[in-house]
């Protein structure tokens, strides 16, 4: 039994699946590497669960894209986070500890496309065998019970959770925050709430609520097997849509941007634009029918990624210039090699849509391809407003390294990118013209204030 966990992924589900993204258009050069030869004190160490912690390490240092960026970044310290690790795994290192262990390495590089696989047999194996009866979201007044399980009565939607077992709920989203792999804090805390809730080992928990009516009561429940859904009305739209809103505002929704599902991507390179033929034409309707508009919004909340062939399509649509979309750079035999610019040449005049307004809507699980795309947007298109939260700003090409001893299986992103500016988008949210927090109400109500604050900010 393979169990994966935390490739910080909404459109993944956070703990499962992380080889769709080695289709990413993003990957090209540096995949194909030398493999790493190991030190020789970590292939004679005799405990296995120590080497493997050791052999991560010099993985990471070897082949990581981003080390030297993150250390000036945000102060991640590879030396460091090896030492915590292997301190996590006690005198008697056991599967469990080395799963915490591991897990706290990796989610330490801060690499929002990194993750890992564990190869190790048994329950222990797996991040959690239960889940709190309920999902949770972030609203201006707390931490929000979004869903709940079908039969539960003594919490509703709307309730605020103050706190789980007497600790403070900031307490476990400070803990979970160690465990989450994602590129930004604000991603980081996205991800702890979400994941806090989908994976644990206790039976049952007390859990302390504000009611909608302001009163505070704790209930005791016990927690549900981790598999077993939750019913949870959405609050955005999965689905690609789009529609003329009202003040002749063309609204489209791209979905994600992965290439169709059984198609034999990634493939030869020649034969990629053949597979999303398709897909291509989609957008050409899309942006060719609400080309009588007078402003666009284009919305990439929740937008996990893809493969940057569709990311570049769609910024071809709003530009009309020839323009850089990102920079590269791989790994060579003689170090990091300088950036490369991948550059785009929009047909003049395709869709008569260039040098109109236009409003992208963002947030914390805005990622990879969908981050790609909005930092063109950005730099290239002279009239981008954005709206919403802090995207994901995760960009990279992830690979999988596997570990001598336990085959546990690690990810990290083994290419730079720089942004067509000429910055480092890992990590690196786009400046927000509006930013949005939702409220209570909104949630209750059903209403949509990031669509409602674009309107308003093209409007003026």
């Amino acid at each position: 039994m393979q169990a994966t966990v935390a490739c910080g992924l909404i459109g993944a589900g956070s703990y499962f699946g992380v080889g769709w993204l080695l289709g990413s258009g993003a990957i090209g050069n540096g995949l194909e590497q030398e493999p790493v030869e190991l030190e020789a004190s970590i292939l004679e160490e005799p405990n296995d669960y120590v080497a493997d912690i050791r052999a991560a390490a010099q993985y990471a240092r070897e082949r990581w894209s981003y080390a030297e960026h993150r250390r000036e970044l945000d102060g991640v310290d590879l030396d460091a986070n090896e030492d915590k690790a292997l301190a996590m795994l006690g005198d008697e290192p056991t599967v469990e500890s080395f799963r915490q262990a591991i897990t706290f390495f990796v989610a330490g590089l801060h690499d929002g496309h990194s993750g890992v696989t564990y190869a190790t047999t048994g329950a222990s194996a797996l991040p959690g065998r239960y889940r709190w009866p309920f999902t949770l979201t972030e609203v201006a007044e707390g931490i929000l019970i979004l869903g709940v399980a079908d039969g539960l009565e003594d919490l509703e939607r709307g309730d605020l959770l103050l706190a789980v077992d007497d600790r403070a709920i900031e307490e476990w989203i400070a803990e979970a925050e160690h465990r989450a792999f994602a590129s930004t804090d604000s991603s980081r805390r996205r991800r702890a709430i979400d994941e806090m809730a989908r994976w644990d080992d206790a039976e049952s928990h007390r859990f302390r609520v504000q009611k909608n009516d302001g009163t505070v009561t704790t209930v005791a429940l016990p927690l549900i097997r981790s598999f077993e859904k939750i019913p949870e009305p959405s609050l955005l739209e999965s689905e690609r849509t789009h529609r003329m809103l009202e003040g002749e505002i063309g609204y489209f929704r791209p979905g994600n941007f992965s290439p169709p599902r059984n198609s034999g991507w990634p493939g030869p390179a020649e034969g990629r634009d053949a597979i999303l033929a398709e897909s291509y034409a989609e957008f050409d309707a899309v942006i060719g029918e609400l080309r009588s508009a007078k402003a666009f919004i284009l919305d990439l909340r929740g937008n996990p990624g893809g493969t940057d062939l569709l990311g570049q399509f769609l910024v071809d649509c709003f530009v009309d210039k020839d323009y850089i979309y990102f920079q590269l750079s791989a790994l060579g035999k003689n170090g990091w090699r300088d950036f490369h610019p991948l550059g785009s040449s929009a047909p003049k005049g395709k869709h008569s849509y260039a040098g109109k307004p236009i409003a992208v809507i963002i947030d914390d699980y805005t990622f990879s391809t969908a981050d790609n795309a909005a930092a063109a947007l950005d730099a290239v298109h002279p009239d981008a407003v954005f709206v919403g939260r802090p995207n994901g700003a995760g960009t990279g090409a992830p690979r999988p390294f596997v570990l001598p001893r336990t085959k546990t299986t690690i990810y990290f992103c083994t290419q730079r990118v720089k942004t067509p500016a000429g910055h480092m988008g890992e990590g690196i949210s786009i400046a927000l013209d509006v930013p949005v927090k939702w409220t209570r109400e909104d949630v209750l109500q059903g209403r949509d204030p990031d669509i409602a604050a674009t309107i308003a900010a093209l409007s003026k």
